[in-house]
């Protein structure tokens, strides 16, 4: 397991961790002052004491004192050995000292020996300090009415040693928590971001060859289950669309391959000898209708790409019926020469949001279907309506119909029906698949209702334009 700073694992470790130490720092500090102030308190209290009875063994002298020149005589206390013998000997732990308020030095125990007792005007009542190589905790007691300052020290040594080995024992505690804490947020991280390791995994192995394959984690996180269901969602659409693709290239191949093959054989037989002008003139005319048949397709090929590269805003008011007799003039001739008659009802204009060139082109396929797959002598009728917010056009014809079982797949590009593959009828199957496109590029919806020889109705609604 490689473990890099700027992956997701190691900021959640990192994290972890940091807060993890702050409480442990903060919890030992709380302990050690906790300790401190344990270990203290009876000490502060004795010596406070201590420093009280100094205070009513000195009152009770009948020696009147005067500081005036402290230095210049030894001041005297007449005060039993009995009392005083803890400050007695060098080796005692504890000692005392009377100062004036000023700081000048009035008395200090034999225990001090050469040692003084430092003193501050701004020093608090208890005060931890080092003498020489030792430290005392020290209180500083003011008599007032004698205006004299007693200070009662006892040496500490054996309780900062304690204290000193609780600190480290704290410390090493903490210590062993944190990295305890730190490898078990290791392995918490990377047992909640293994399904990600695995997804990552089953990610790369998907290539274009196997789009099928579904993404499958089990026990996956709940937060994670949209993300795969997103994410086979979308390998669904891509293996689709890559289908669609190859379908489409082979349907073109197949498209272009007739028209290509009759091309090669009229010029092989055009030059394989000599010809009258009339039989080149014909292999001409059978190359420009082939030709021409190339373009056509070109054209809607081109057509389906433009489309896939548009967006949906159009700030276009576009007149349905302007763009539908624009569609009519341009198949009149069309229509004329199959005898089918084209009636078109307008309740009244509607206005369409959208692009009027896109607009008129879905009119023209539609109209171009009904025309092409209608029956000599039939009918087209169109009615526009308004409904609500909404244009609704309707095309109905009374051509030779879709089965039912055929009517999901009339959009899509190249299909046609059998009965429509005849010689006589021309197209590539690409005209209803343009006409989805604009419907969708324009968020309109388009129903078709068929049966076989009673016709097709075809349903389009835009919304109405606001501008």
């Amino acid at each position: 397991m490689n473990f890099k700073f700027n992956s997701i694992k190691s900021r959640i470790i990192l994290l972890y961790v940091a807060i993890i130490g702050v409480v442990l720092g903060i919890l030992g500090v709380f302990f050690i002052f906790y300790l401190k102030s344990i270990v203290y308190k009876p000490i502060d209290m004795s010596l406070k004491k201590k420093a009280i009875q100094l205070d009513k063994l000195i009152r009770s002298t009948t020696i009147k004192f005067s500081f005036s020149n402290a230095y210049g005589r030894r001041f005297e206390i007449n005060l039993s050995k009995a009392q005083l013998w803890i400050y007695s000997s060098v080796y005692s732990k504890y000692y005392f000292q009377l100062l004036t308020f000023d700081g000048k030095l009035i008395e200090k125990s034999t225990s001090l020996g050469n040692l003084i007792l430092p003193y501050t005007k701004n020093m608090s009542e208890f005060e931890t300090i080092r003498i020489g190589n030792q430290f005392v905790r020290l209180v500083n007691f003011k008599d007032k009415n004698d205006k004299m300052i007693i200070q009662v020290a006892y040496n500490v040594k054996d309780e900062r040693d304690m204290l000193l080995r609780f600190e480290i024992l704290i410390f090493l505690t903490l210590f062993f928590i944190l990295v305890i804490s730190a490898i078990s947020g290791f392995y918490v991280s990377h047992r909640a971001l293994s399904p990600l390791e695995d997804l990552s995994k089953q990610i790369r192995g998907i290539t274009e060859h196997n789009l099928d394959r579904k993404v499958y984690i089990r026990n996956v996180p709940d937060e994670l289950k949209d993300v795969i269901d997103a994410f086979n969602s979308l390998l669904e659409r891509l293996s689709g669309a890559f289908k669609r693709e190859k379908q489409f290239i082979s349907d073109v191949s197949h498209e272009l391959k007739t028209p290509i093959s009759v091309i090669q054989m009229q010029c092989d037989l055009a030059l394989r000898k000599e010809r009258r002008s009339e039989d080149y003139k014909k292999a001409l005319r059978l190359v420009k209708k082939t030709i021409s048949k190339m373009t056509q397709l070109v054209d809607k090929m081109l057509m389906l790409s433009r489309l896939e590269a548009l967006d949906h805003k159009f700030s276009e008011s576009v007149s349905s019926k302007s763009a539908i007799l624009n569609a009519i003039g341009l198949l009149r001739h069309k229509a004329e020469d199959r005898n089918v008659d084209i009636s078109v009802e307008f309740e009244n204009d509607c206005l369409i949001e959208g692009d009027r060139n896109l607009l008129e082109e879905l009119f023209v396929n539609l109209i171009d279907n009904a025309v092409k797959y209608n029956v000599e002598n039939g009918k087209i009728l169109i009615k526009v309506k308004n409904i609500n917010n909404e244009c609704e056009i309707i095309v109905k014809d009374t051509g030779i119909g879709i089965e039912r079982a055929e009517l999901n797949k009339i959009f899509e590009g190249f299909y046609r029906i059998d009965k429509s593959r005849s010689k006589s009828t021309e197209g590539f199957g690409l005209g209803l698949s343009i006409v989805k496109k604009i419907v969708d590029l324009h968020k309109g919806k388009i129903f078709i209702e068929s049966a076989p020889s009673k016709g097709t109705t075809v349903l389009v609604r835009f919304k109405k334009s606001v501008l």
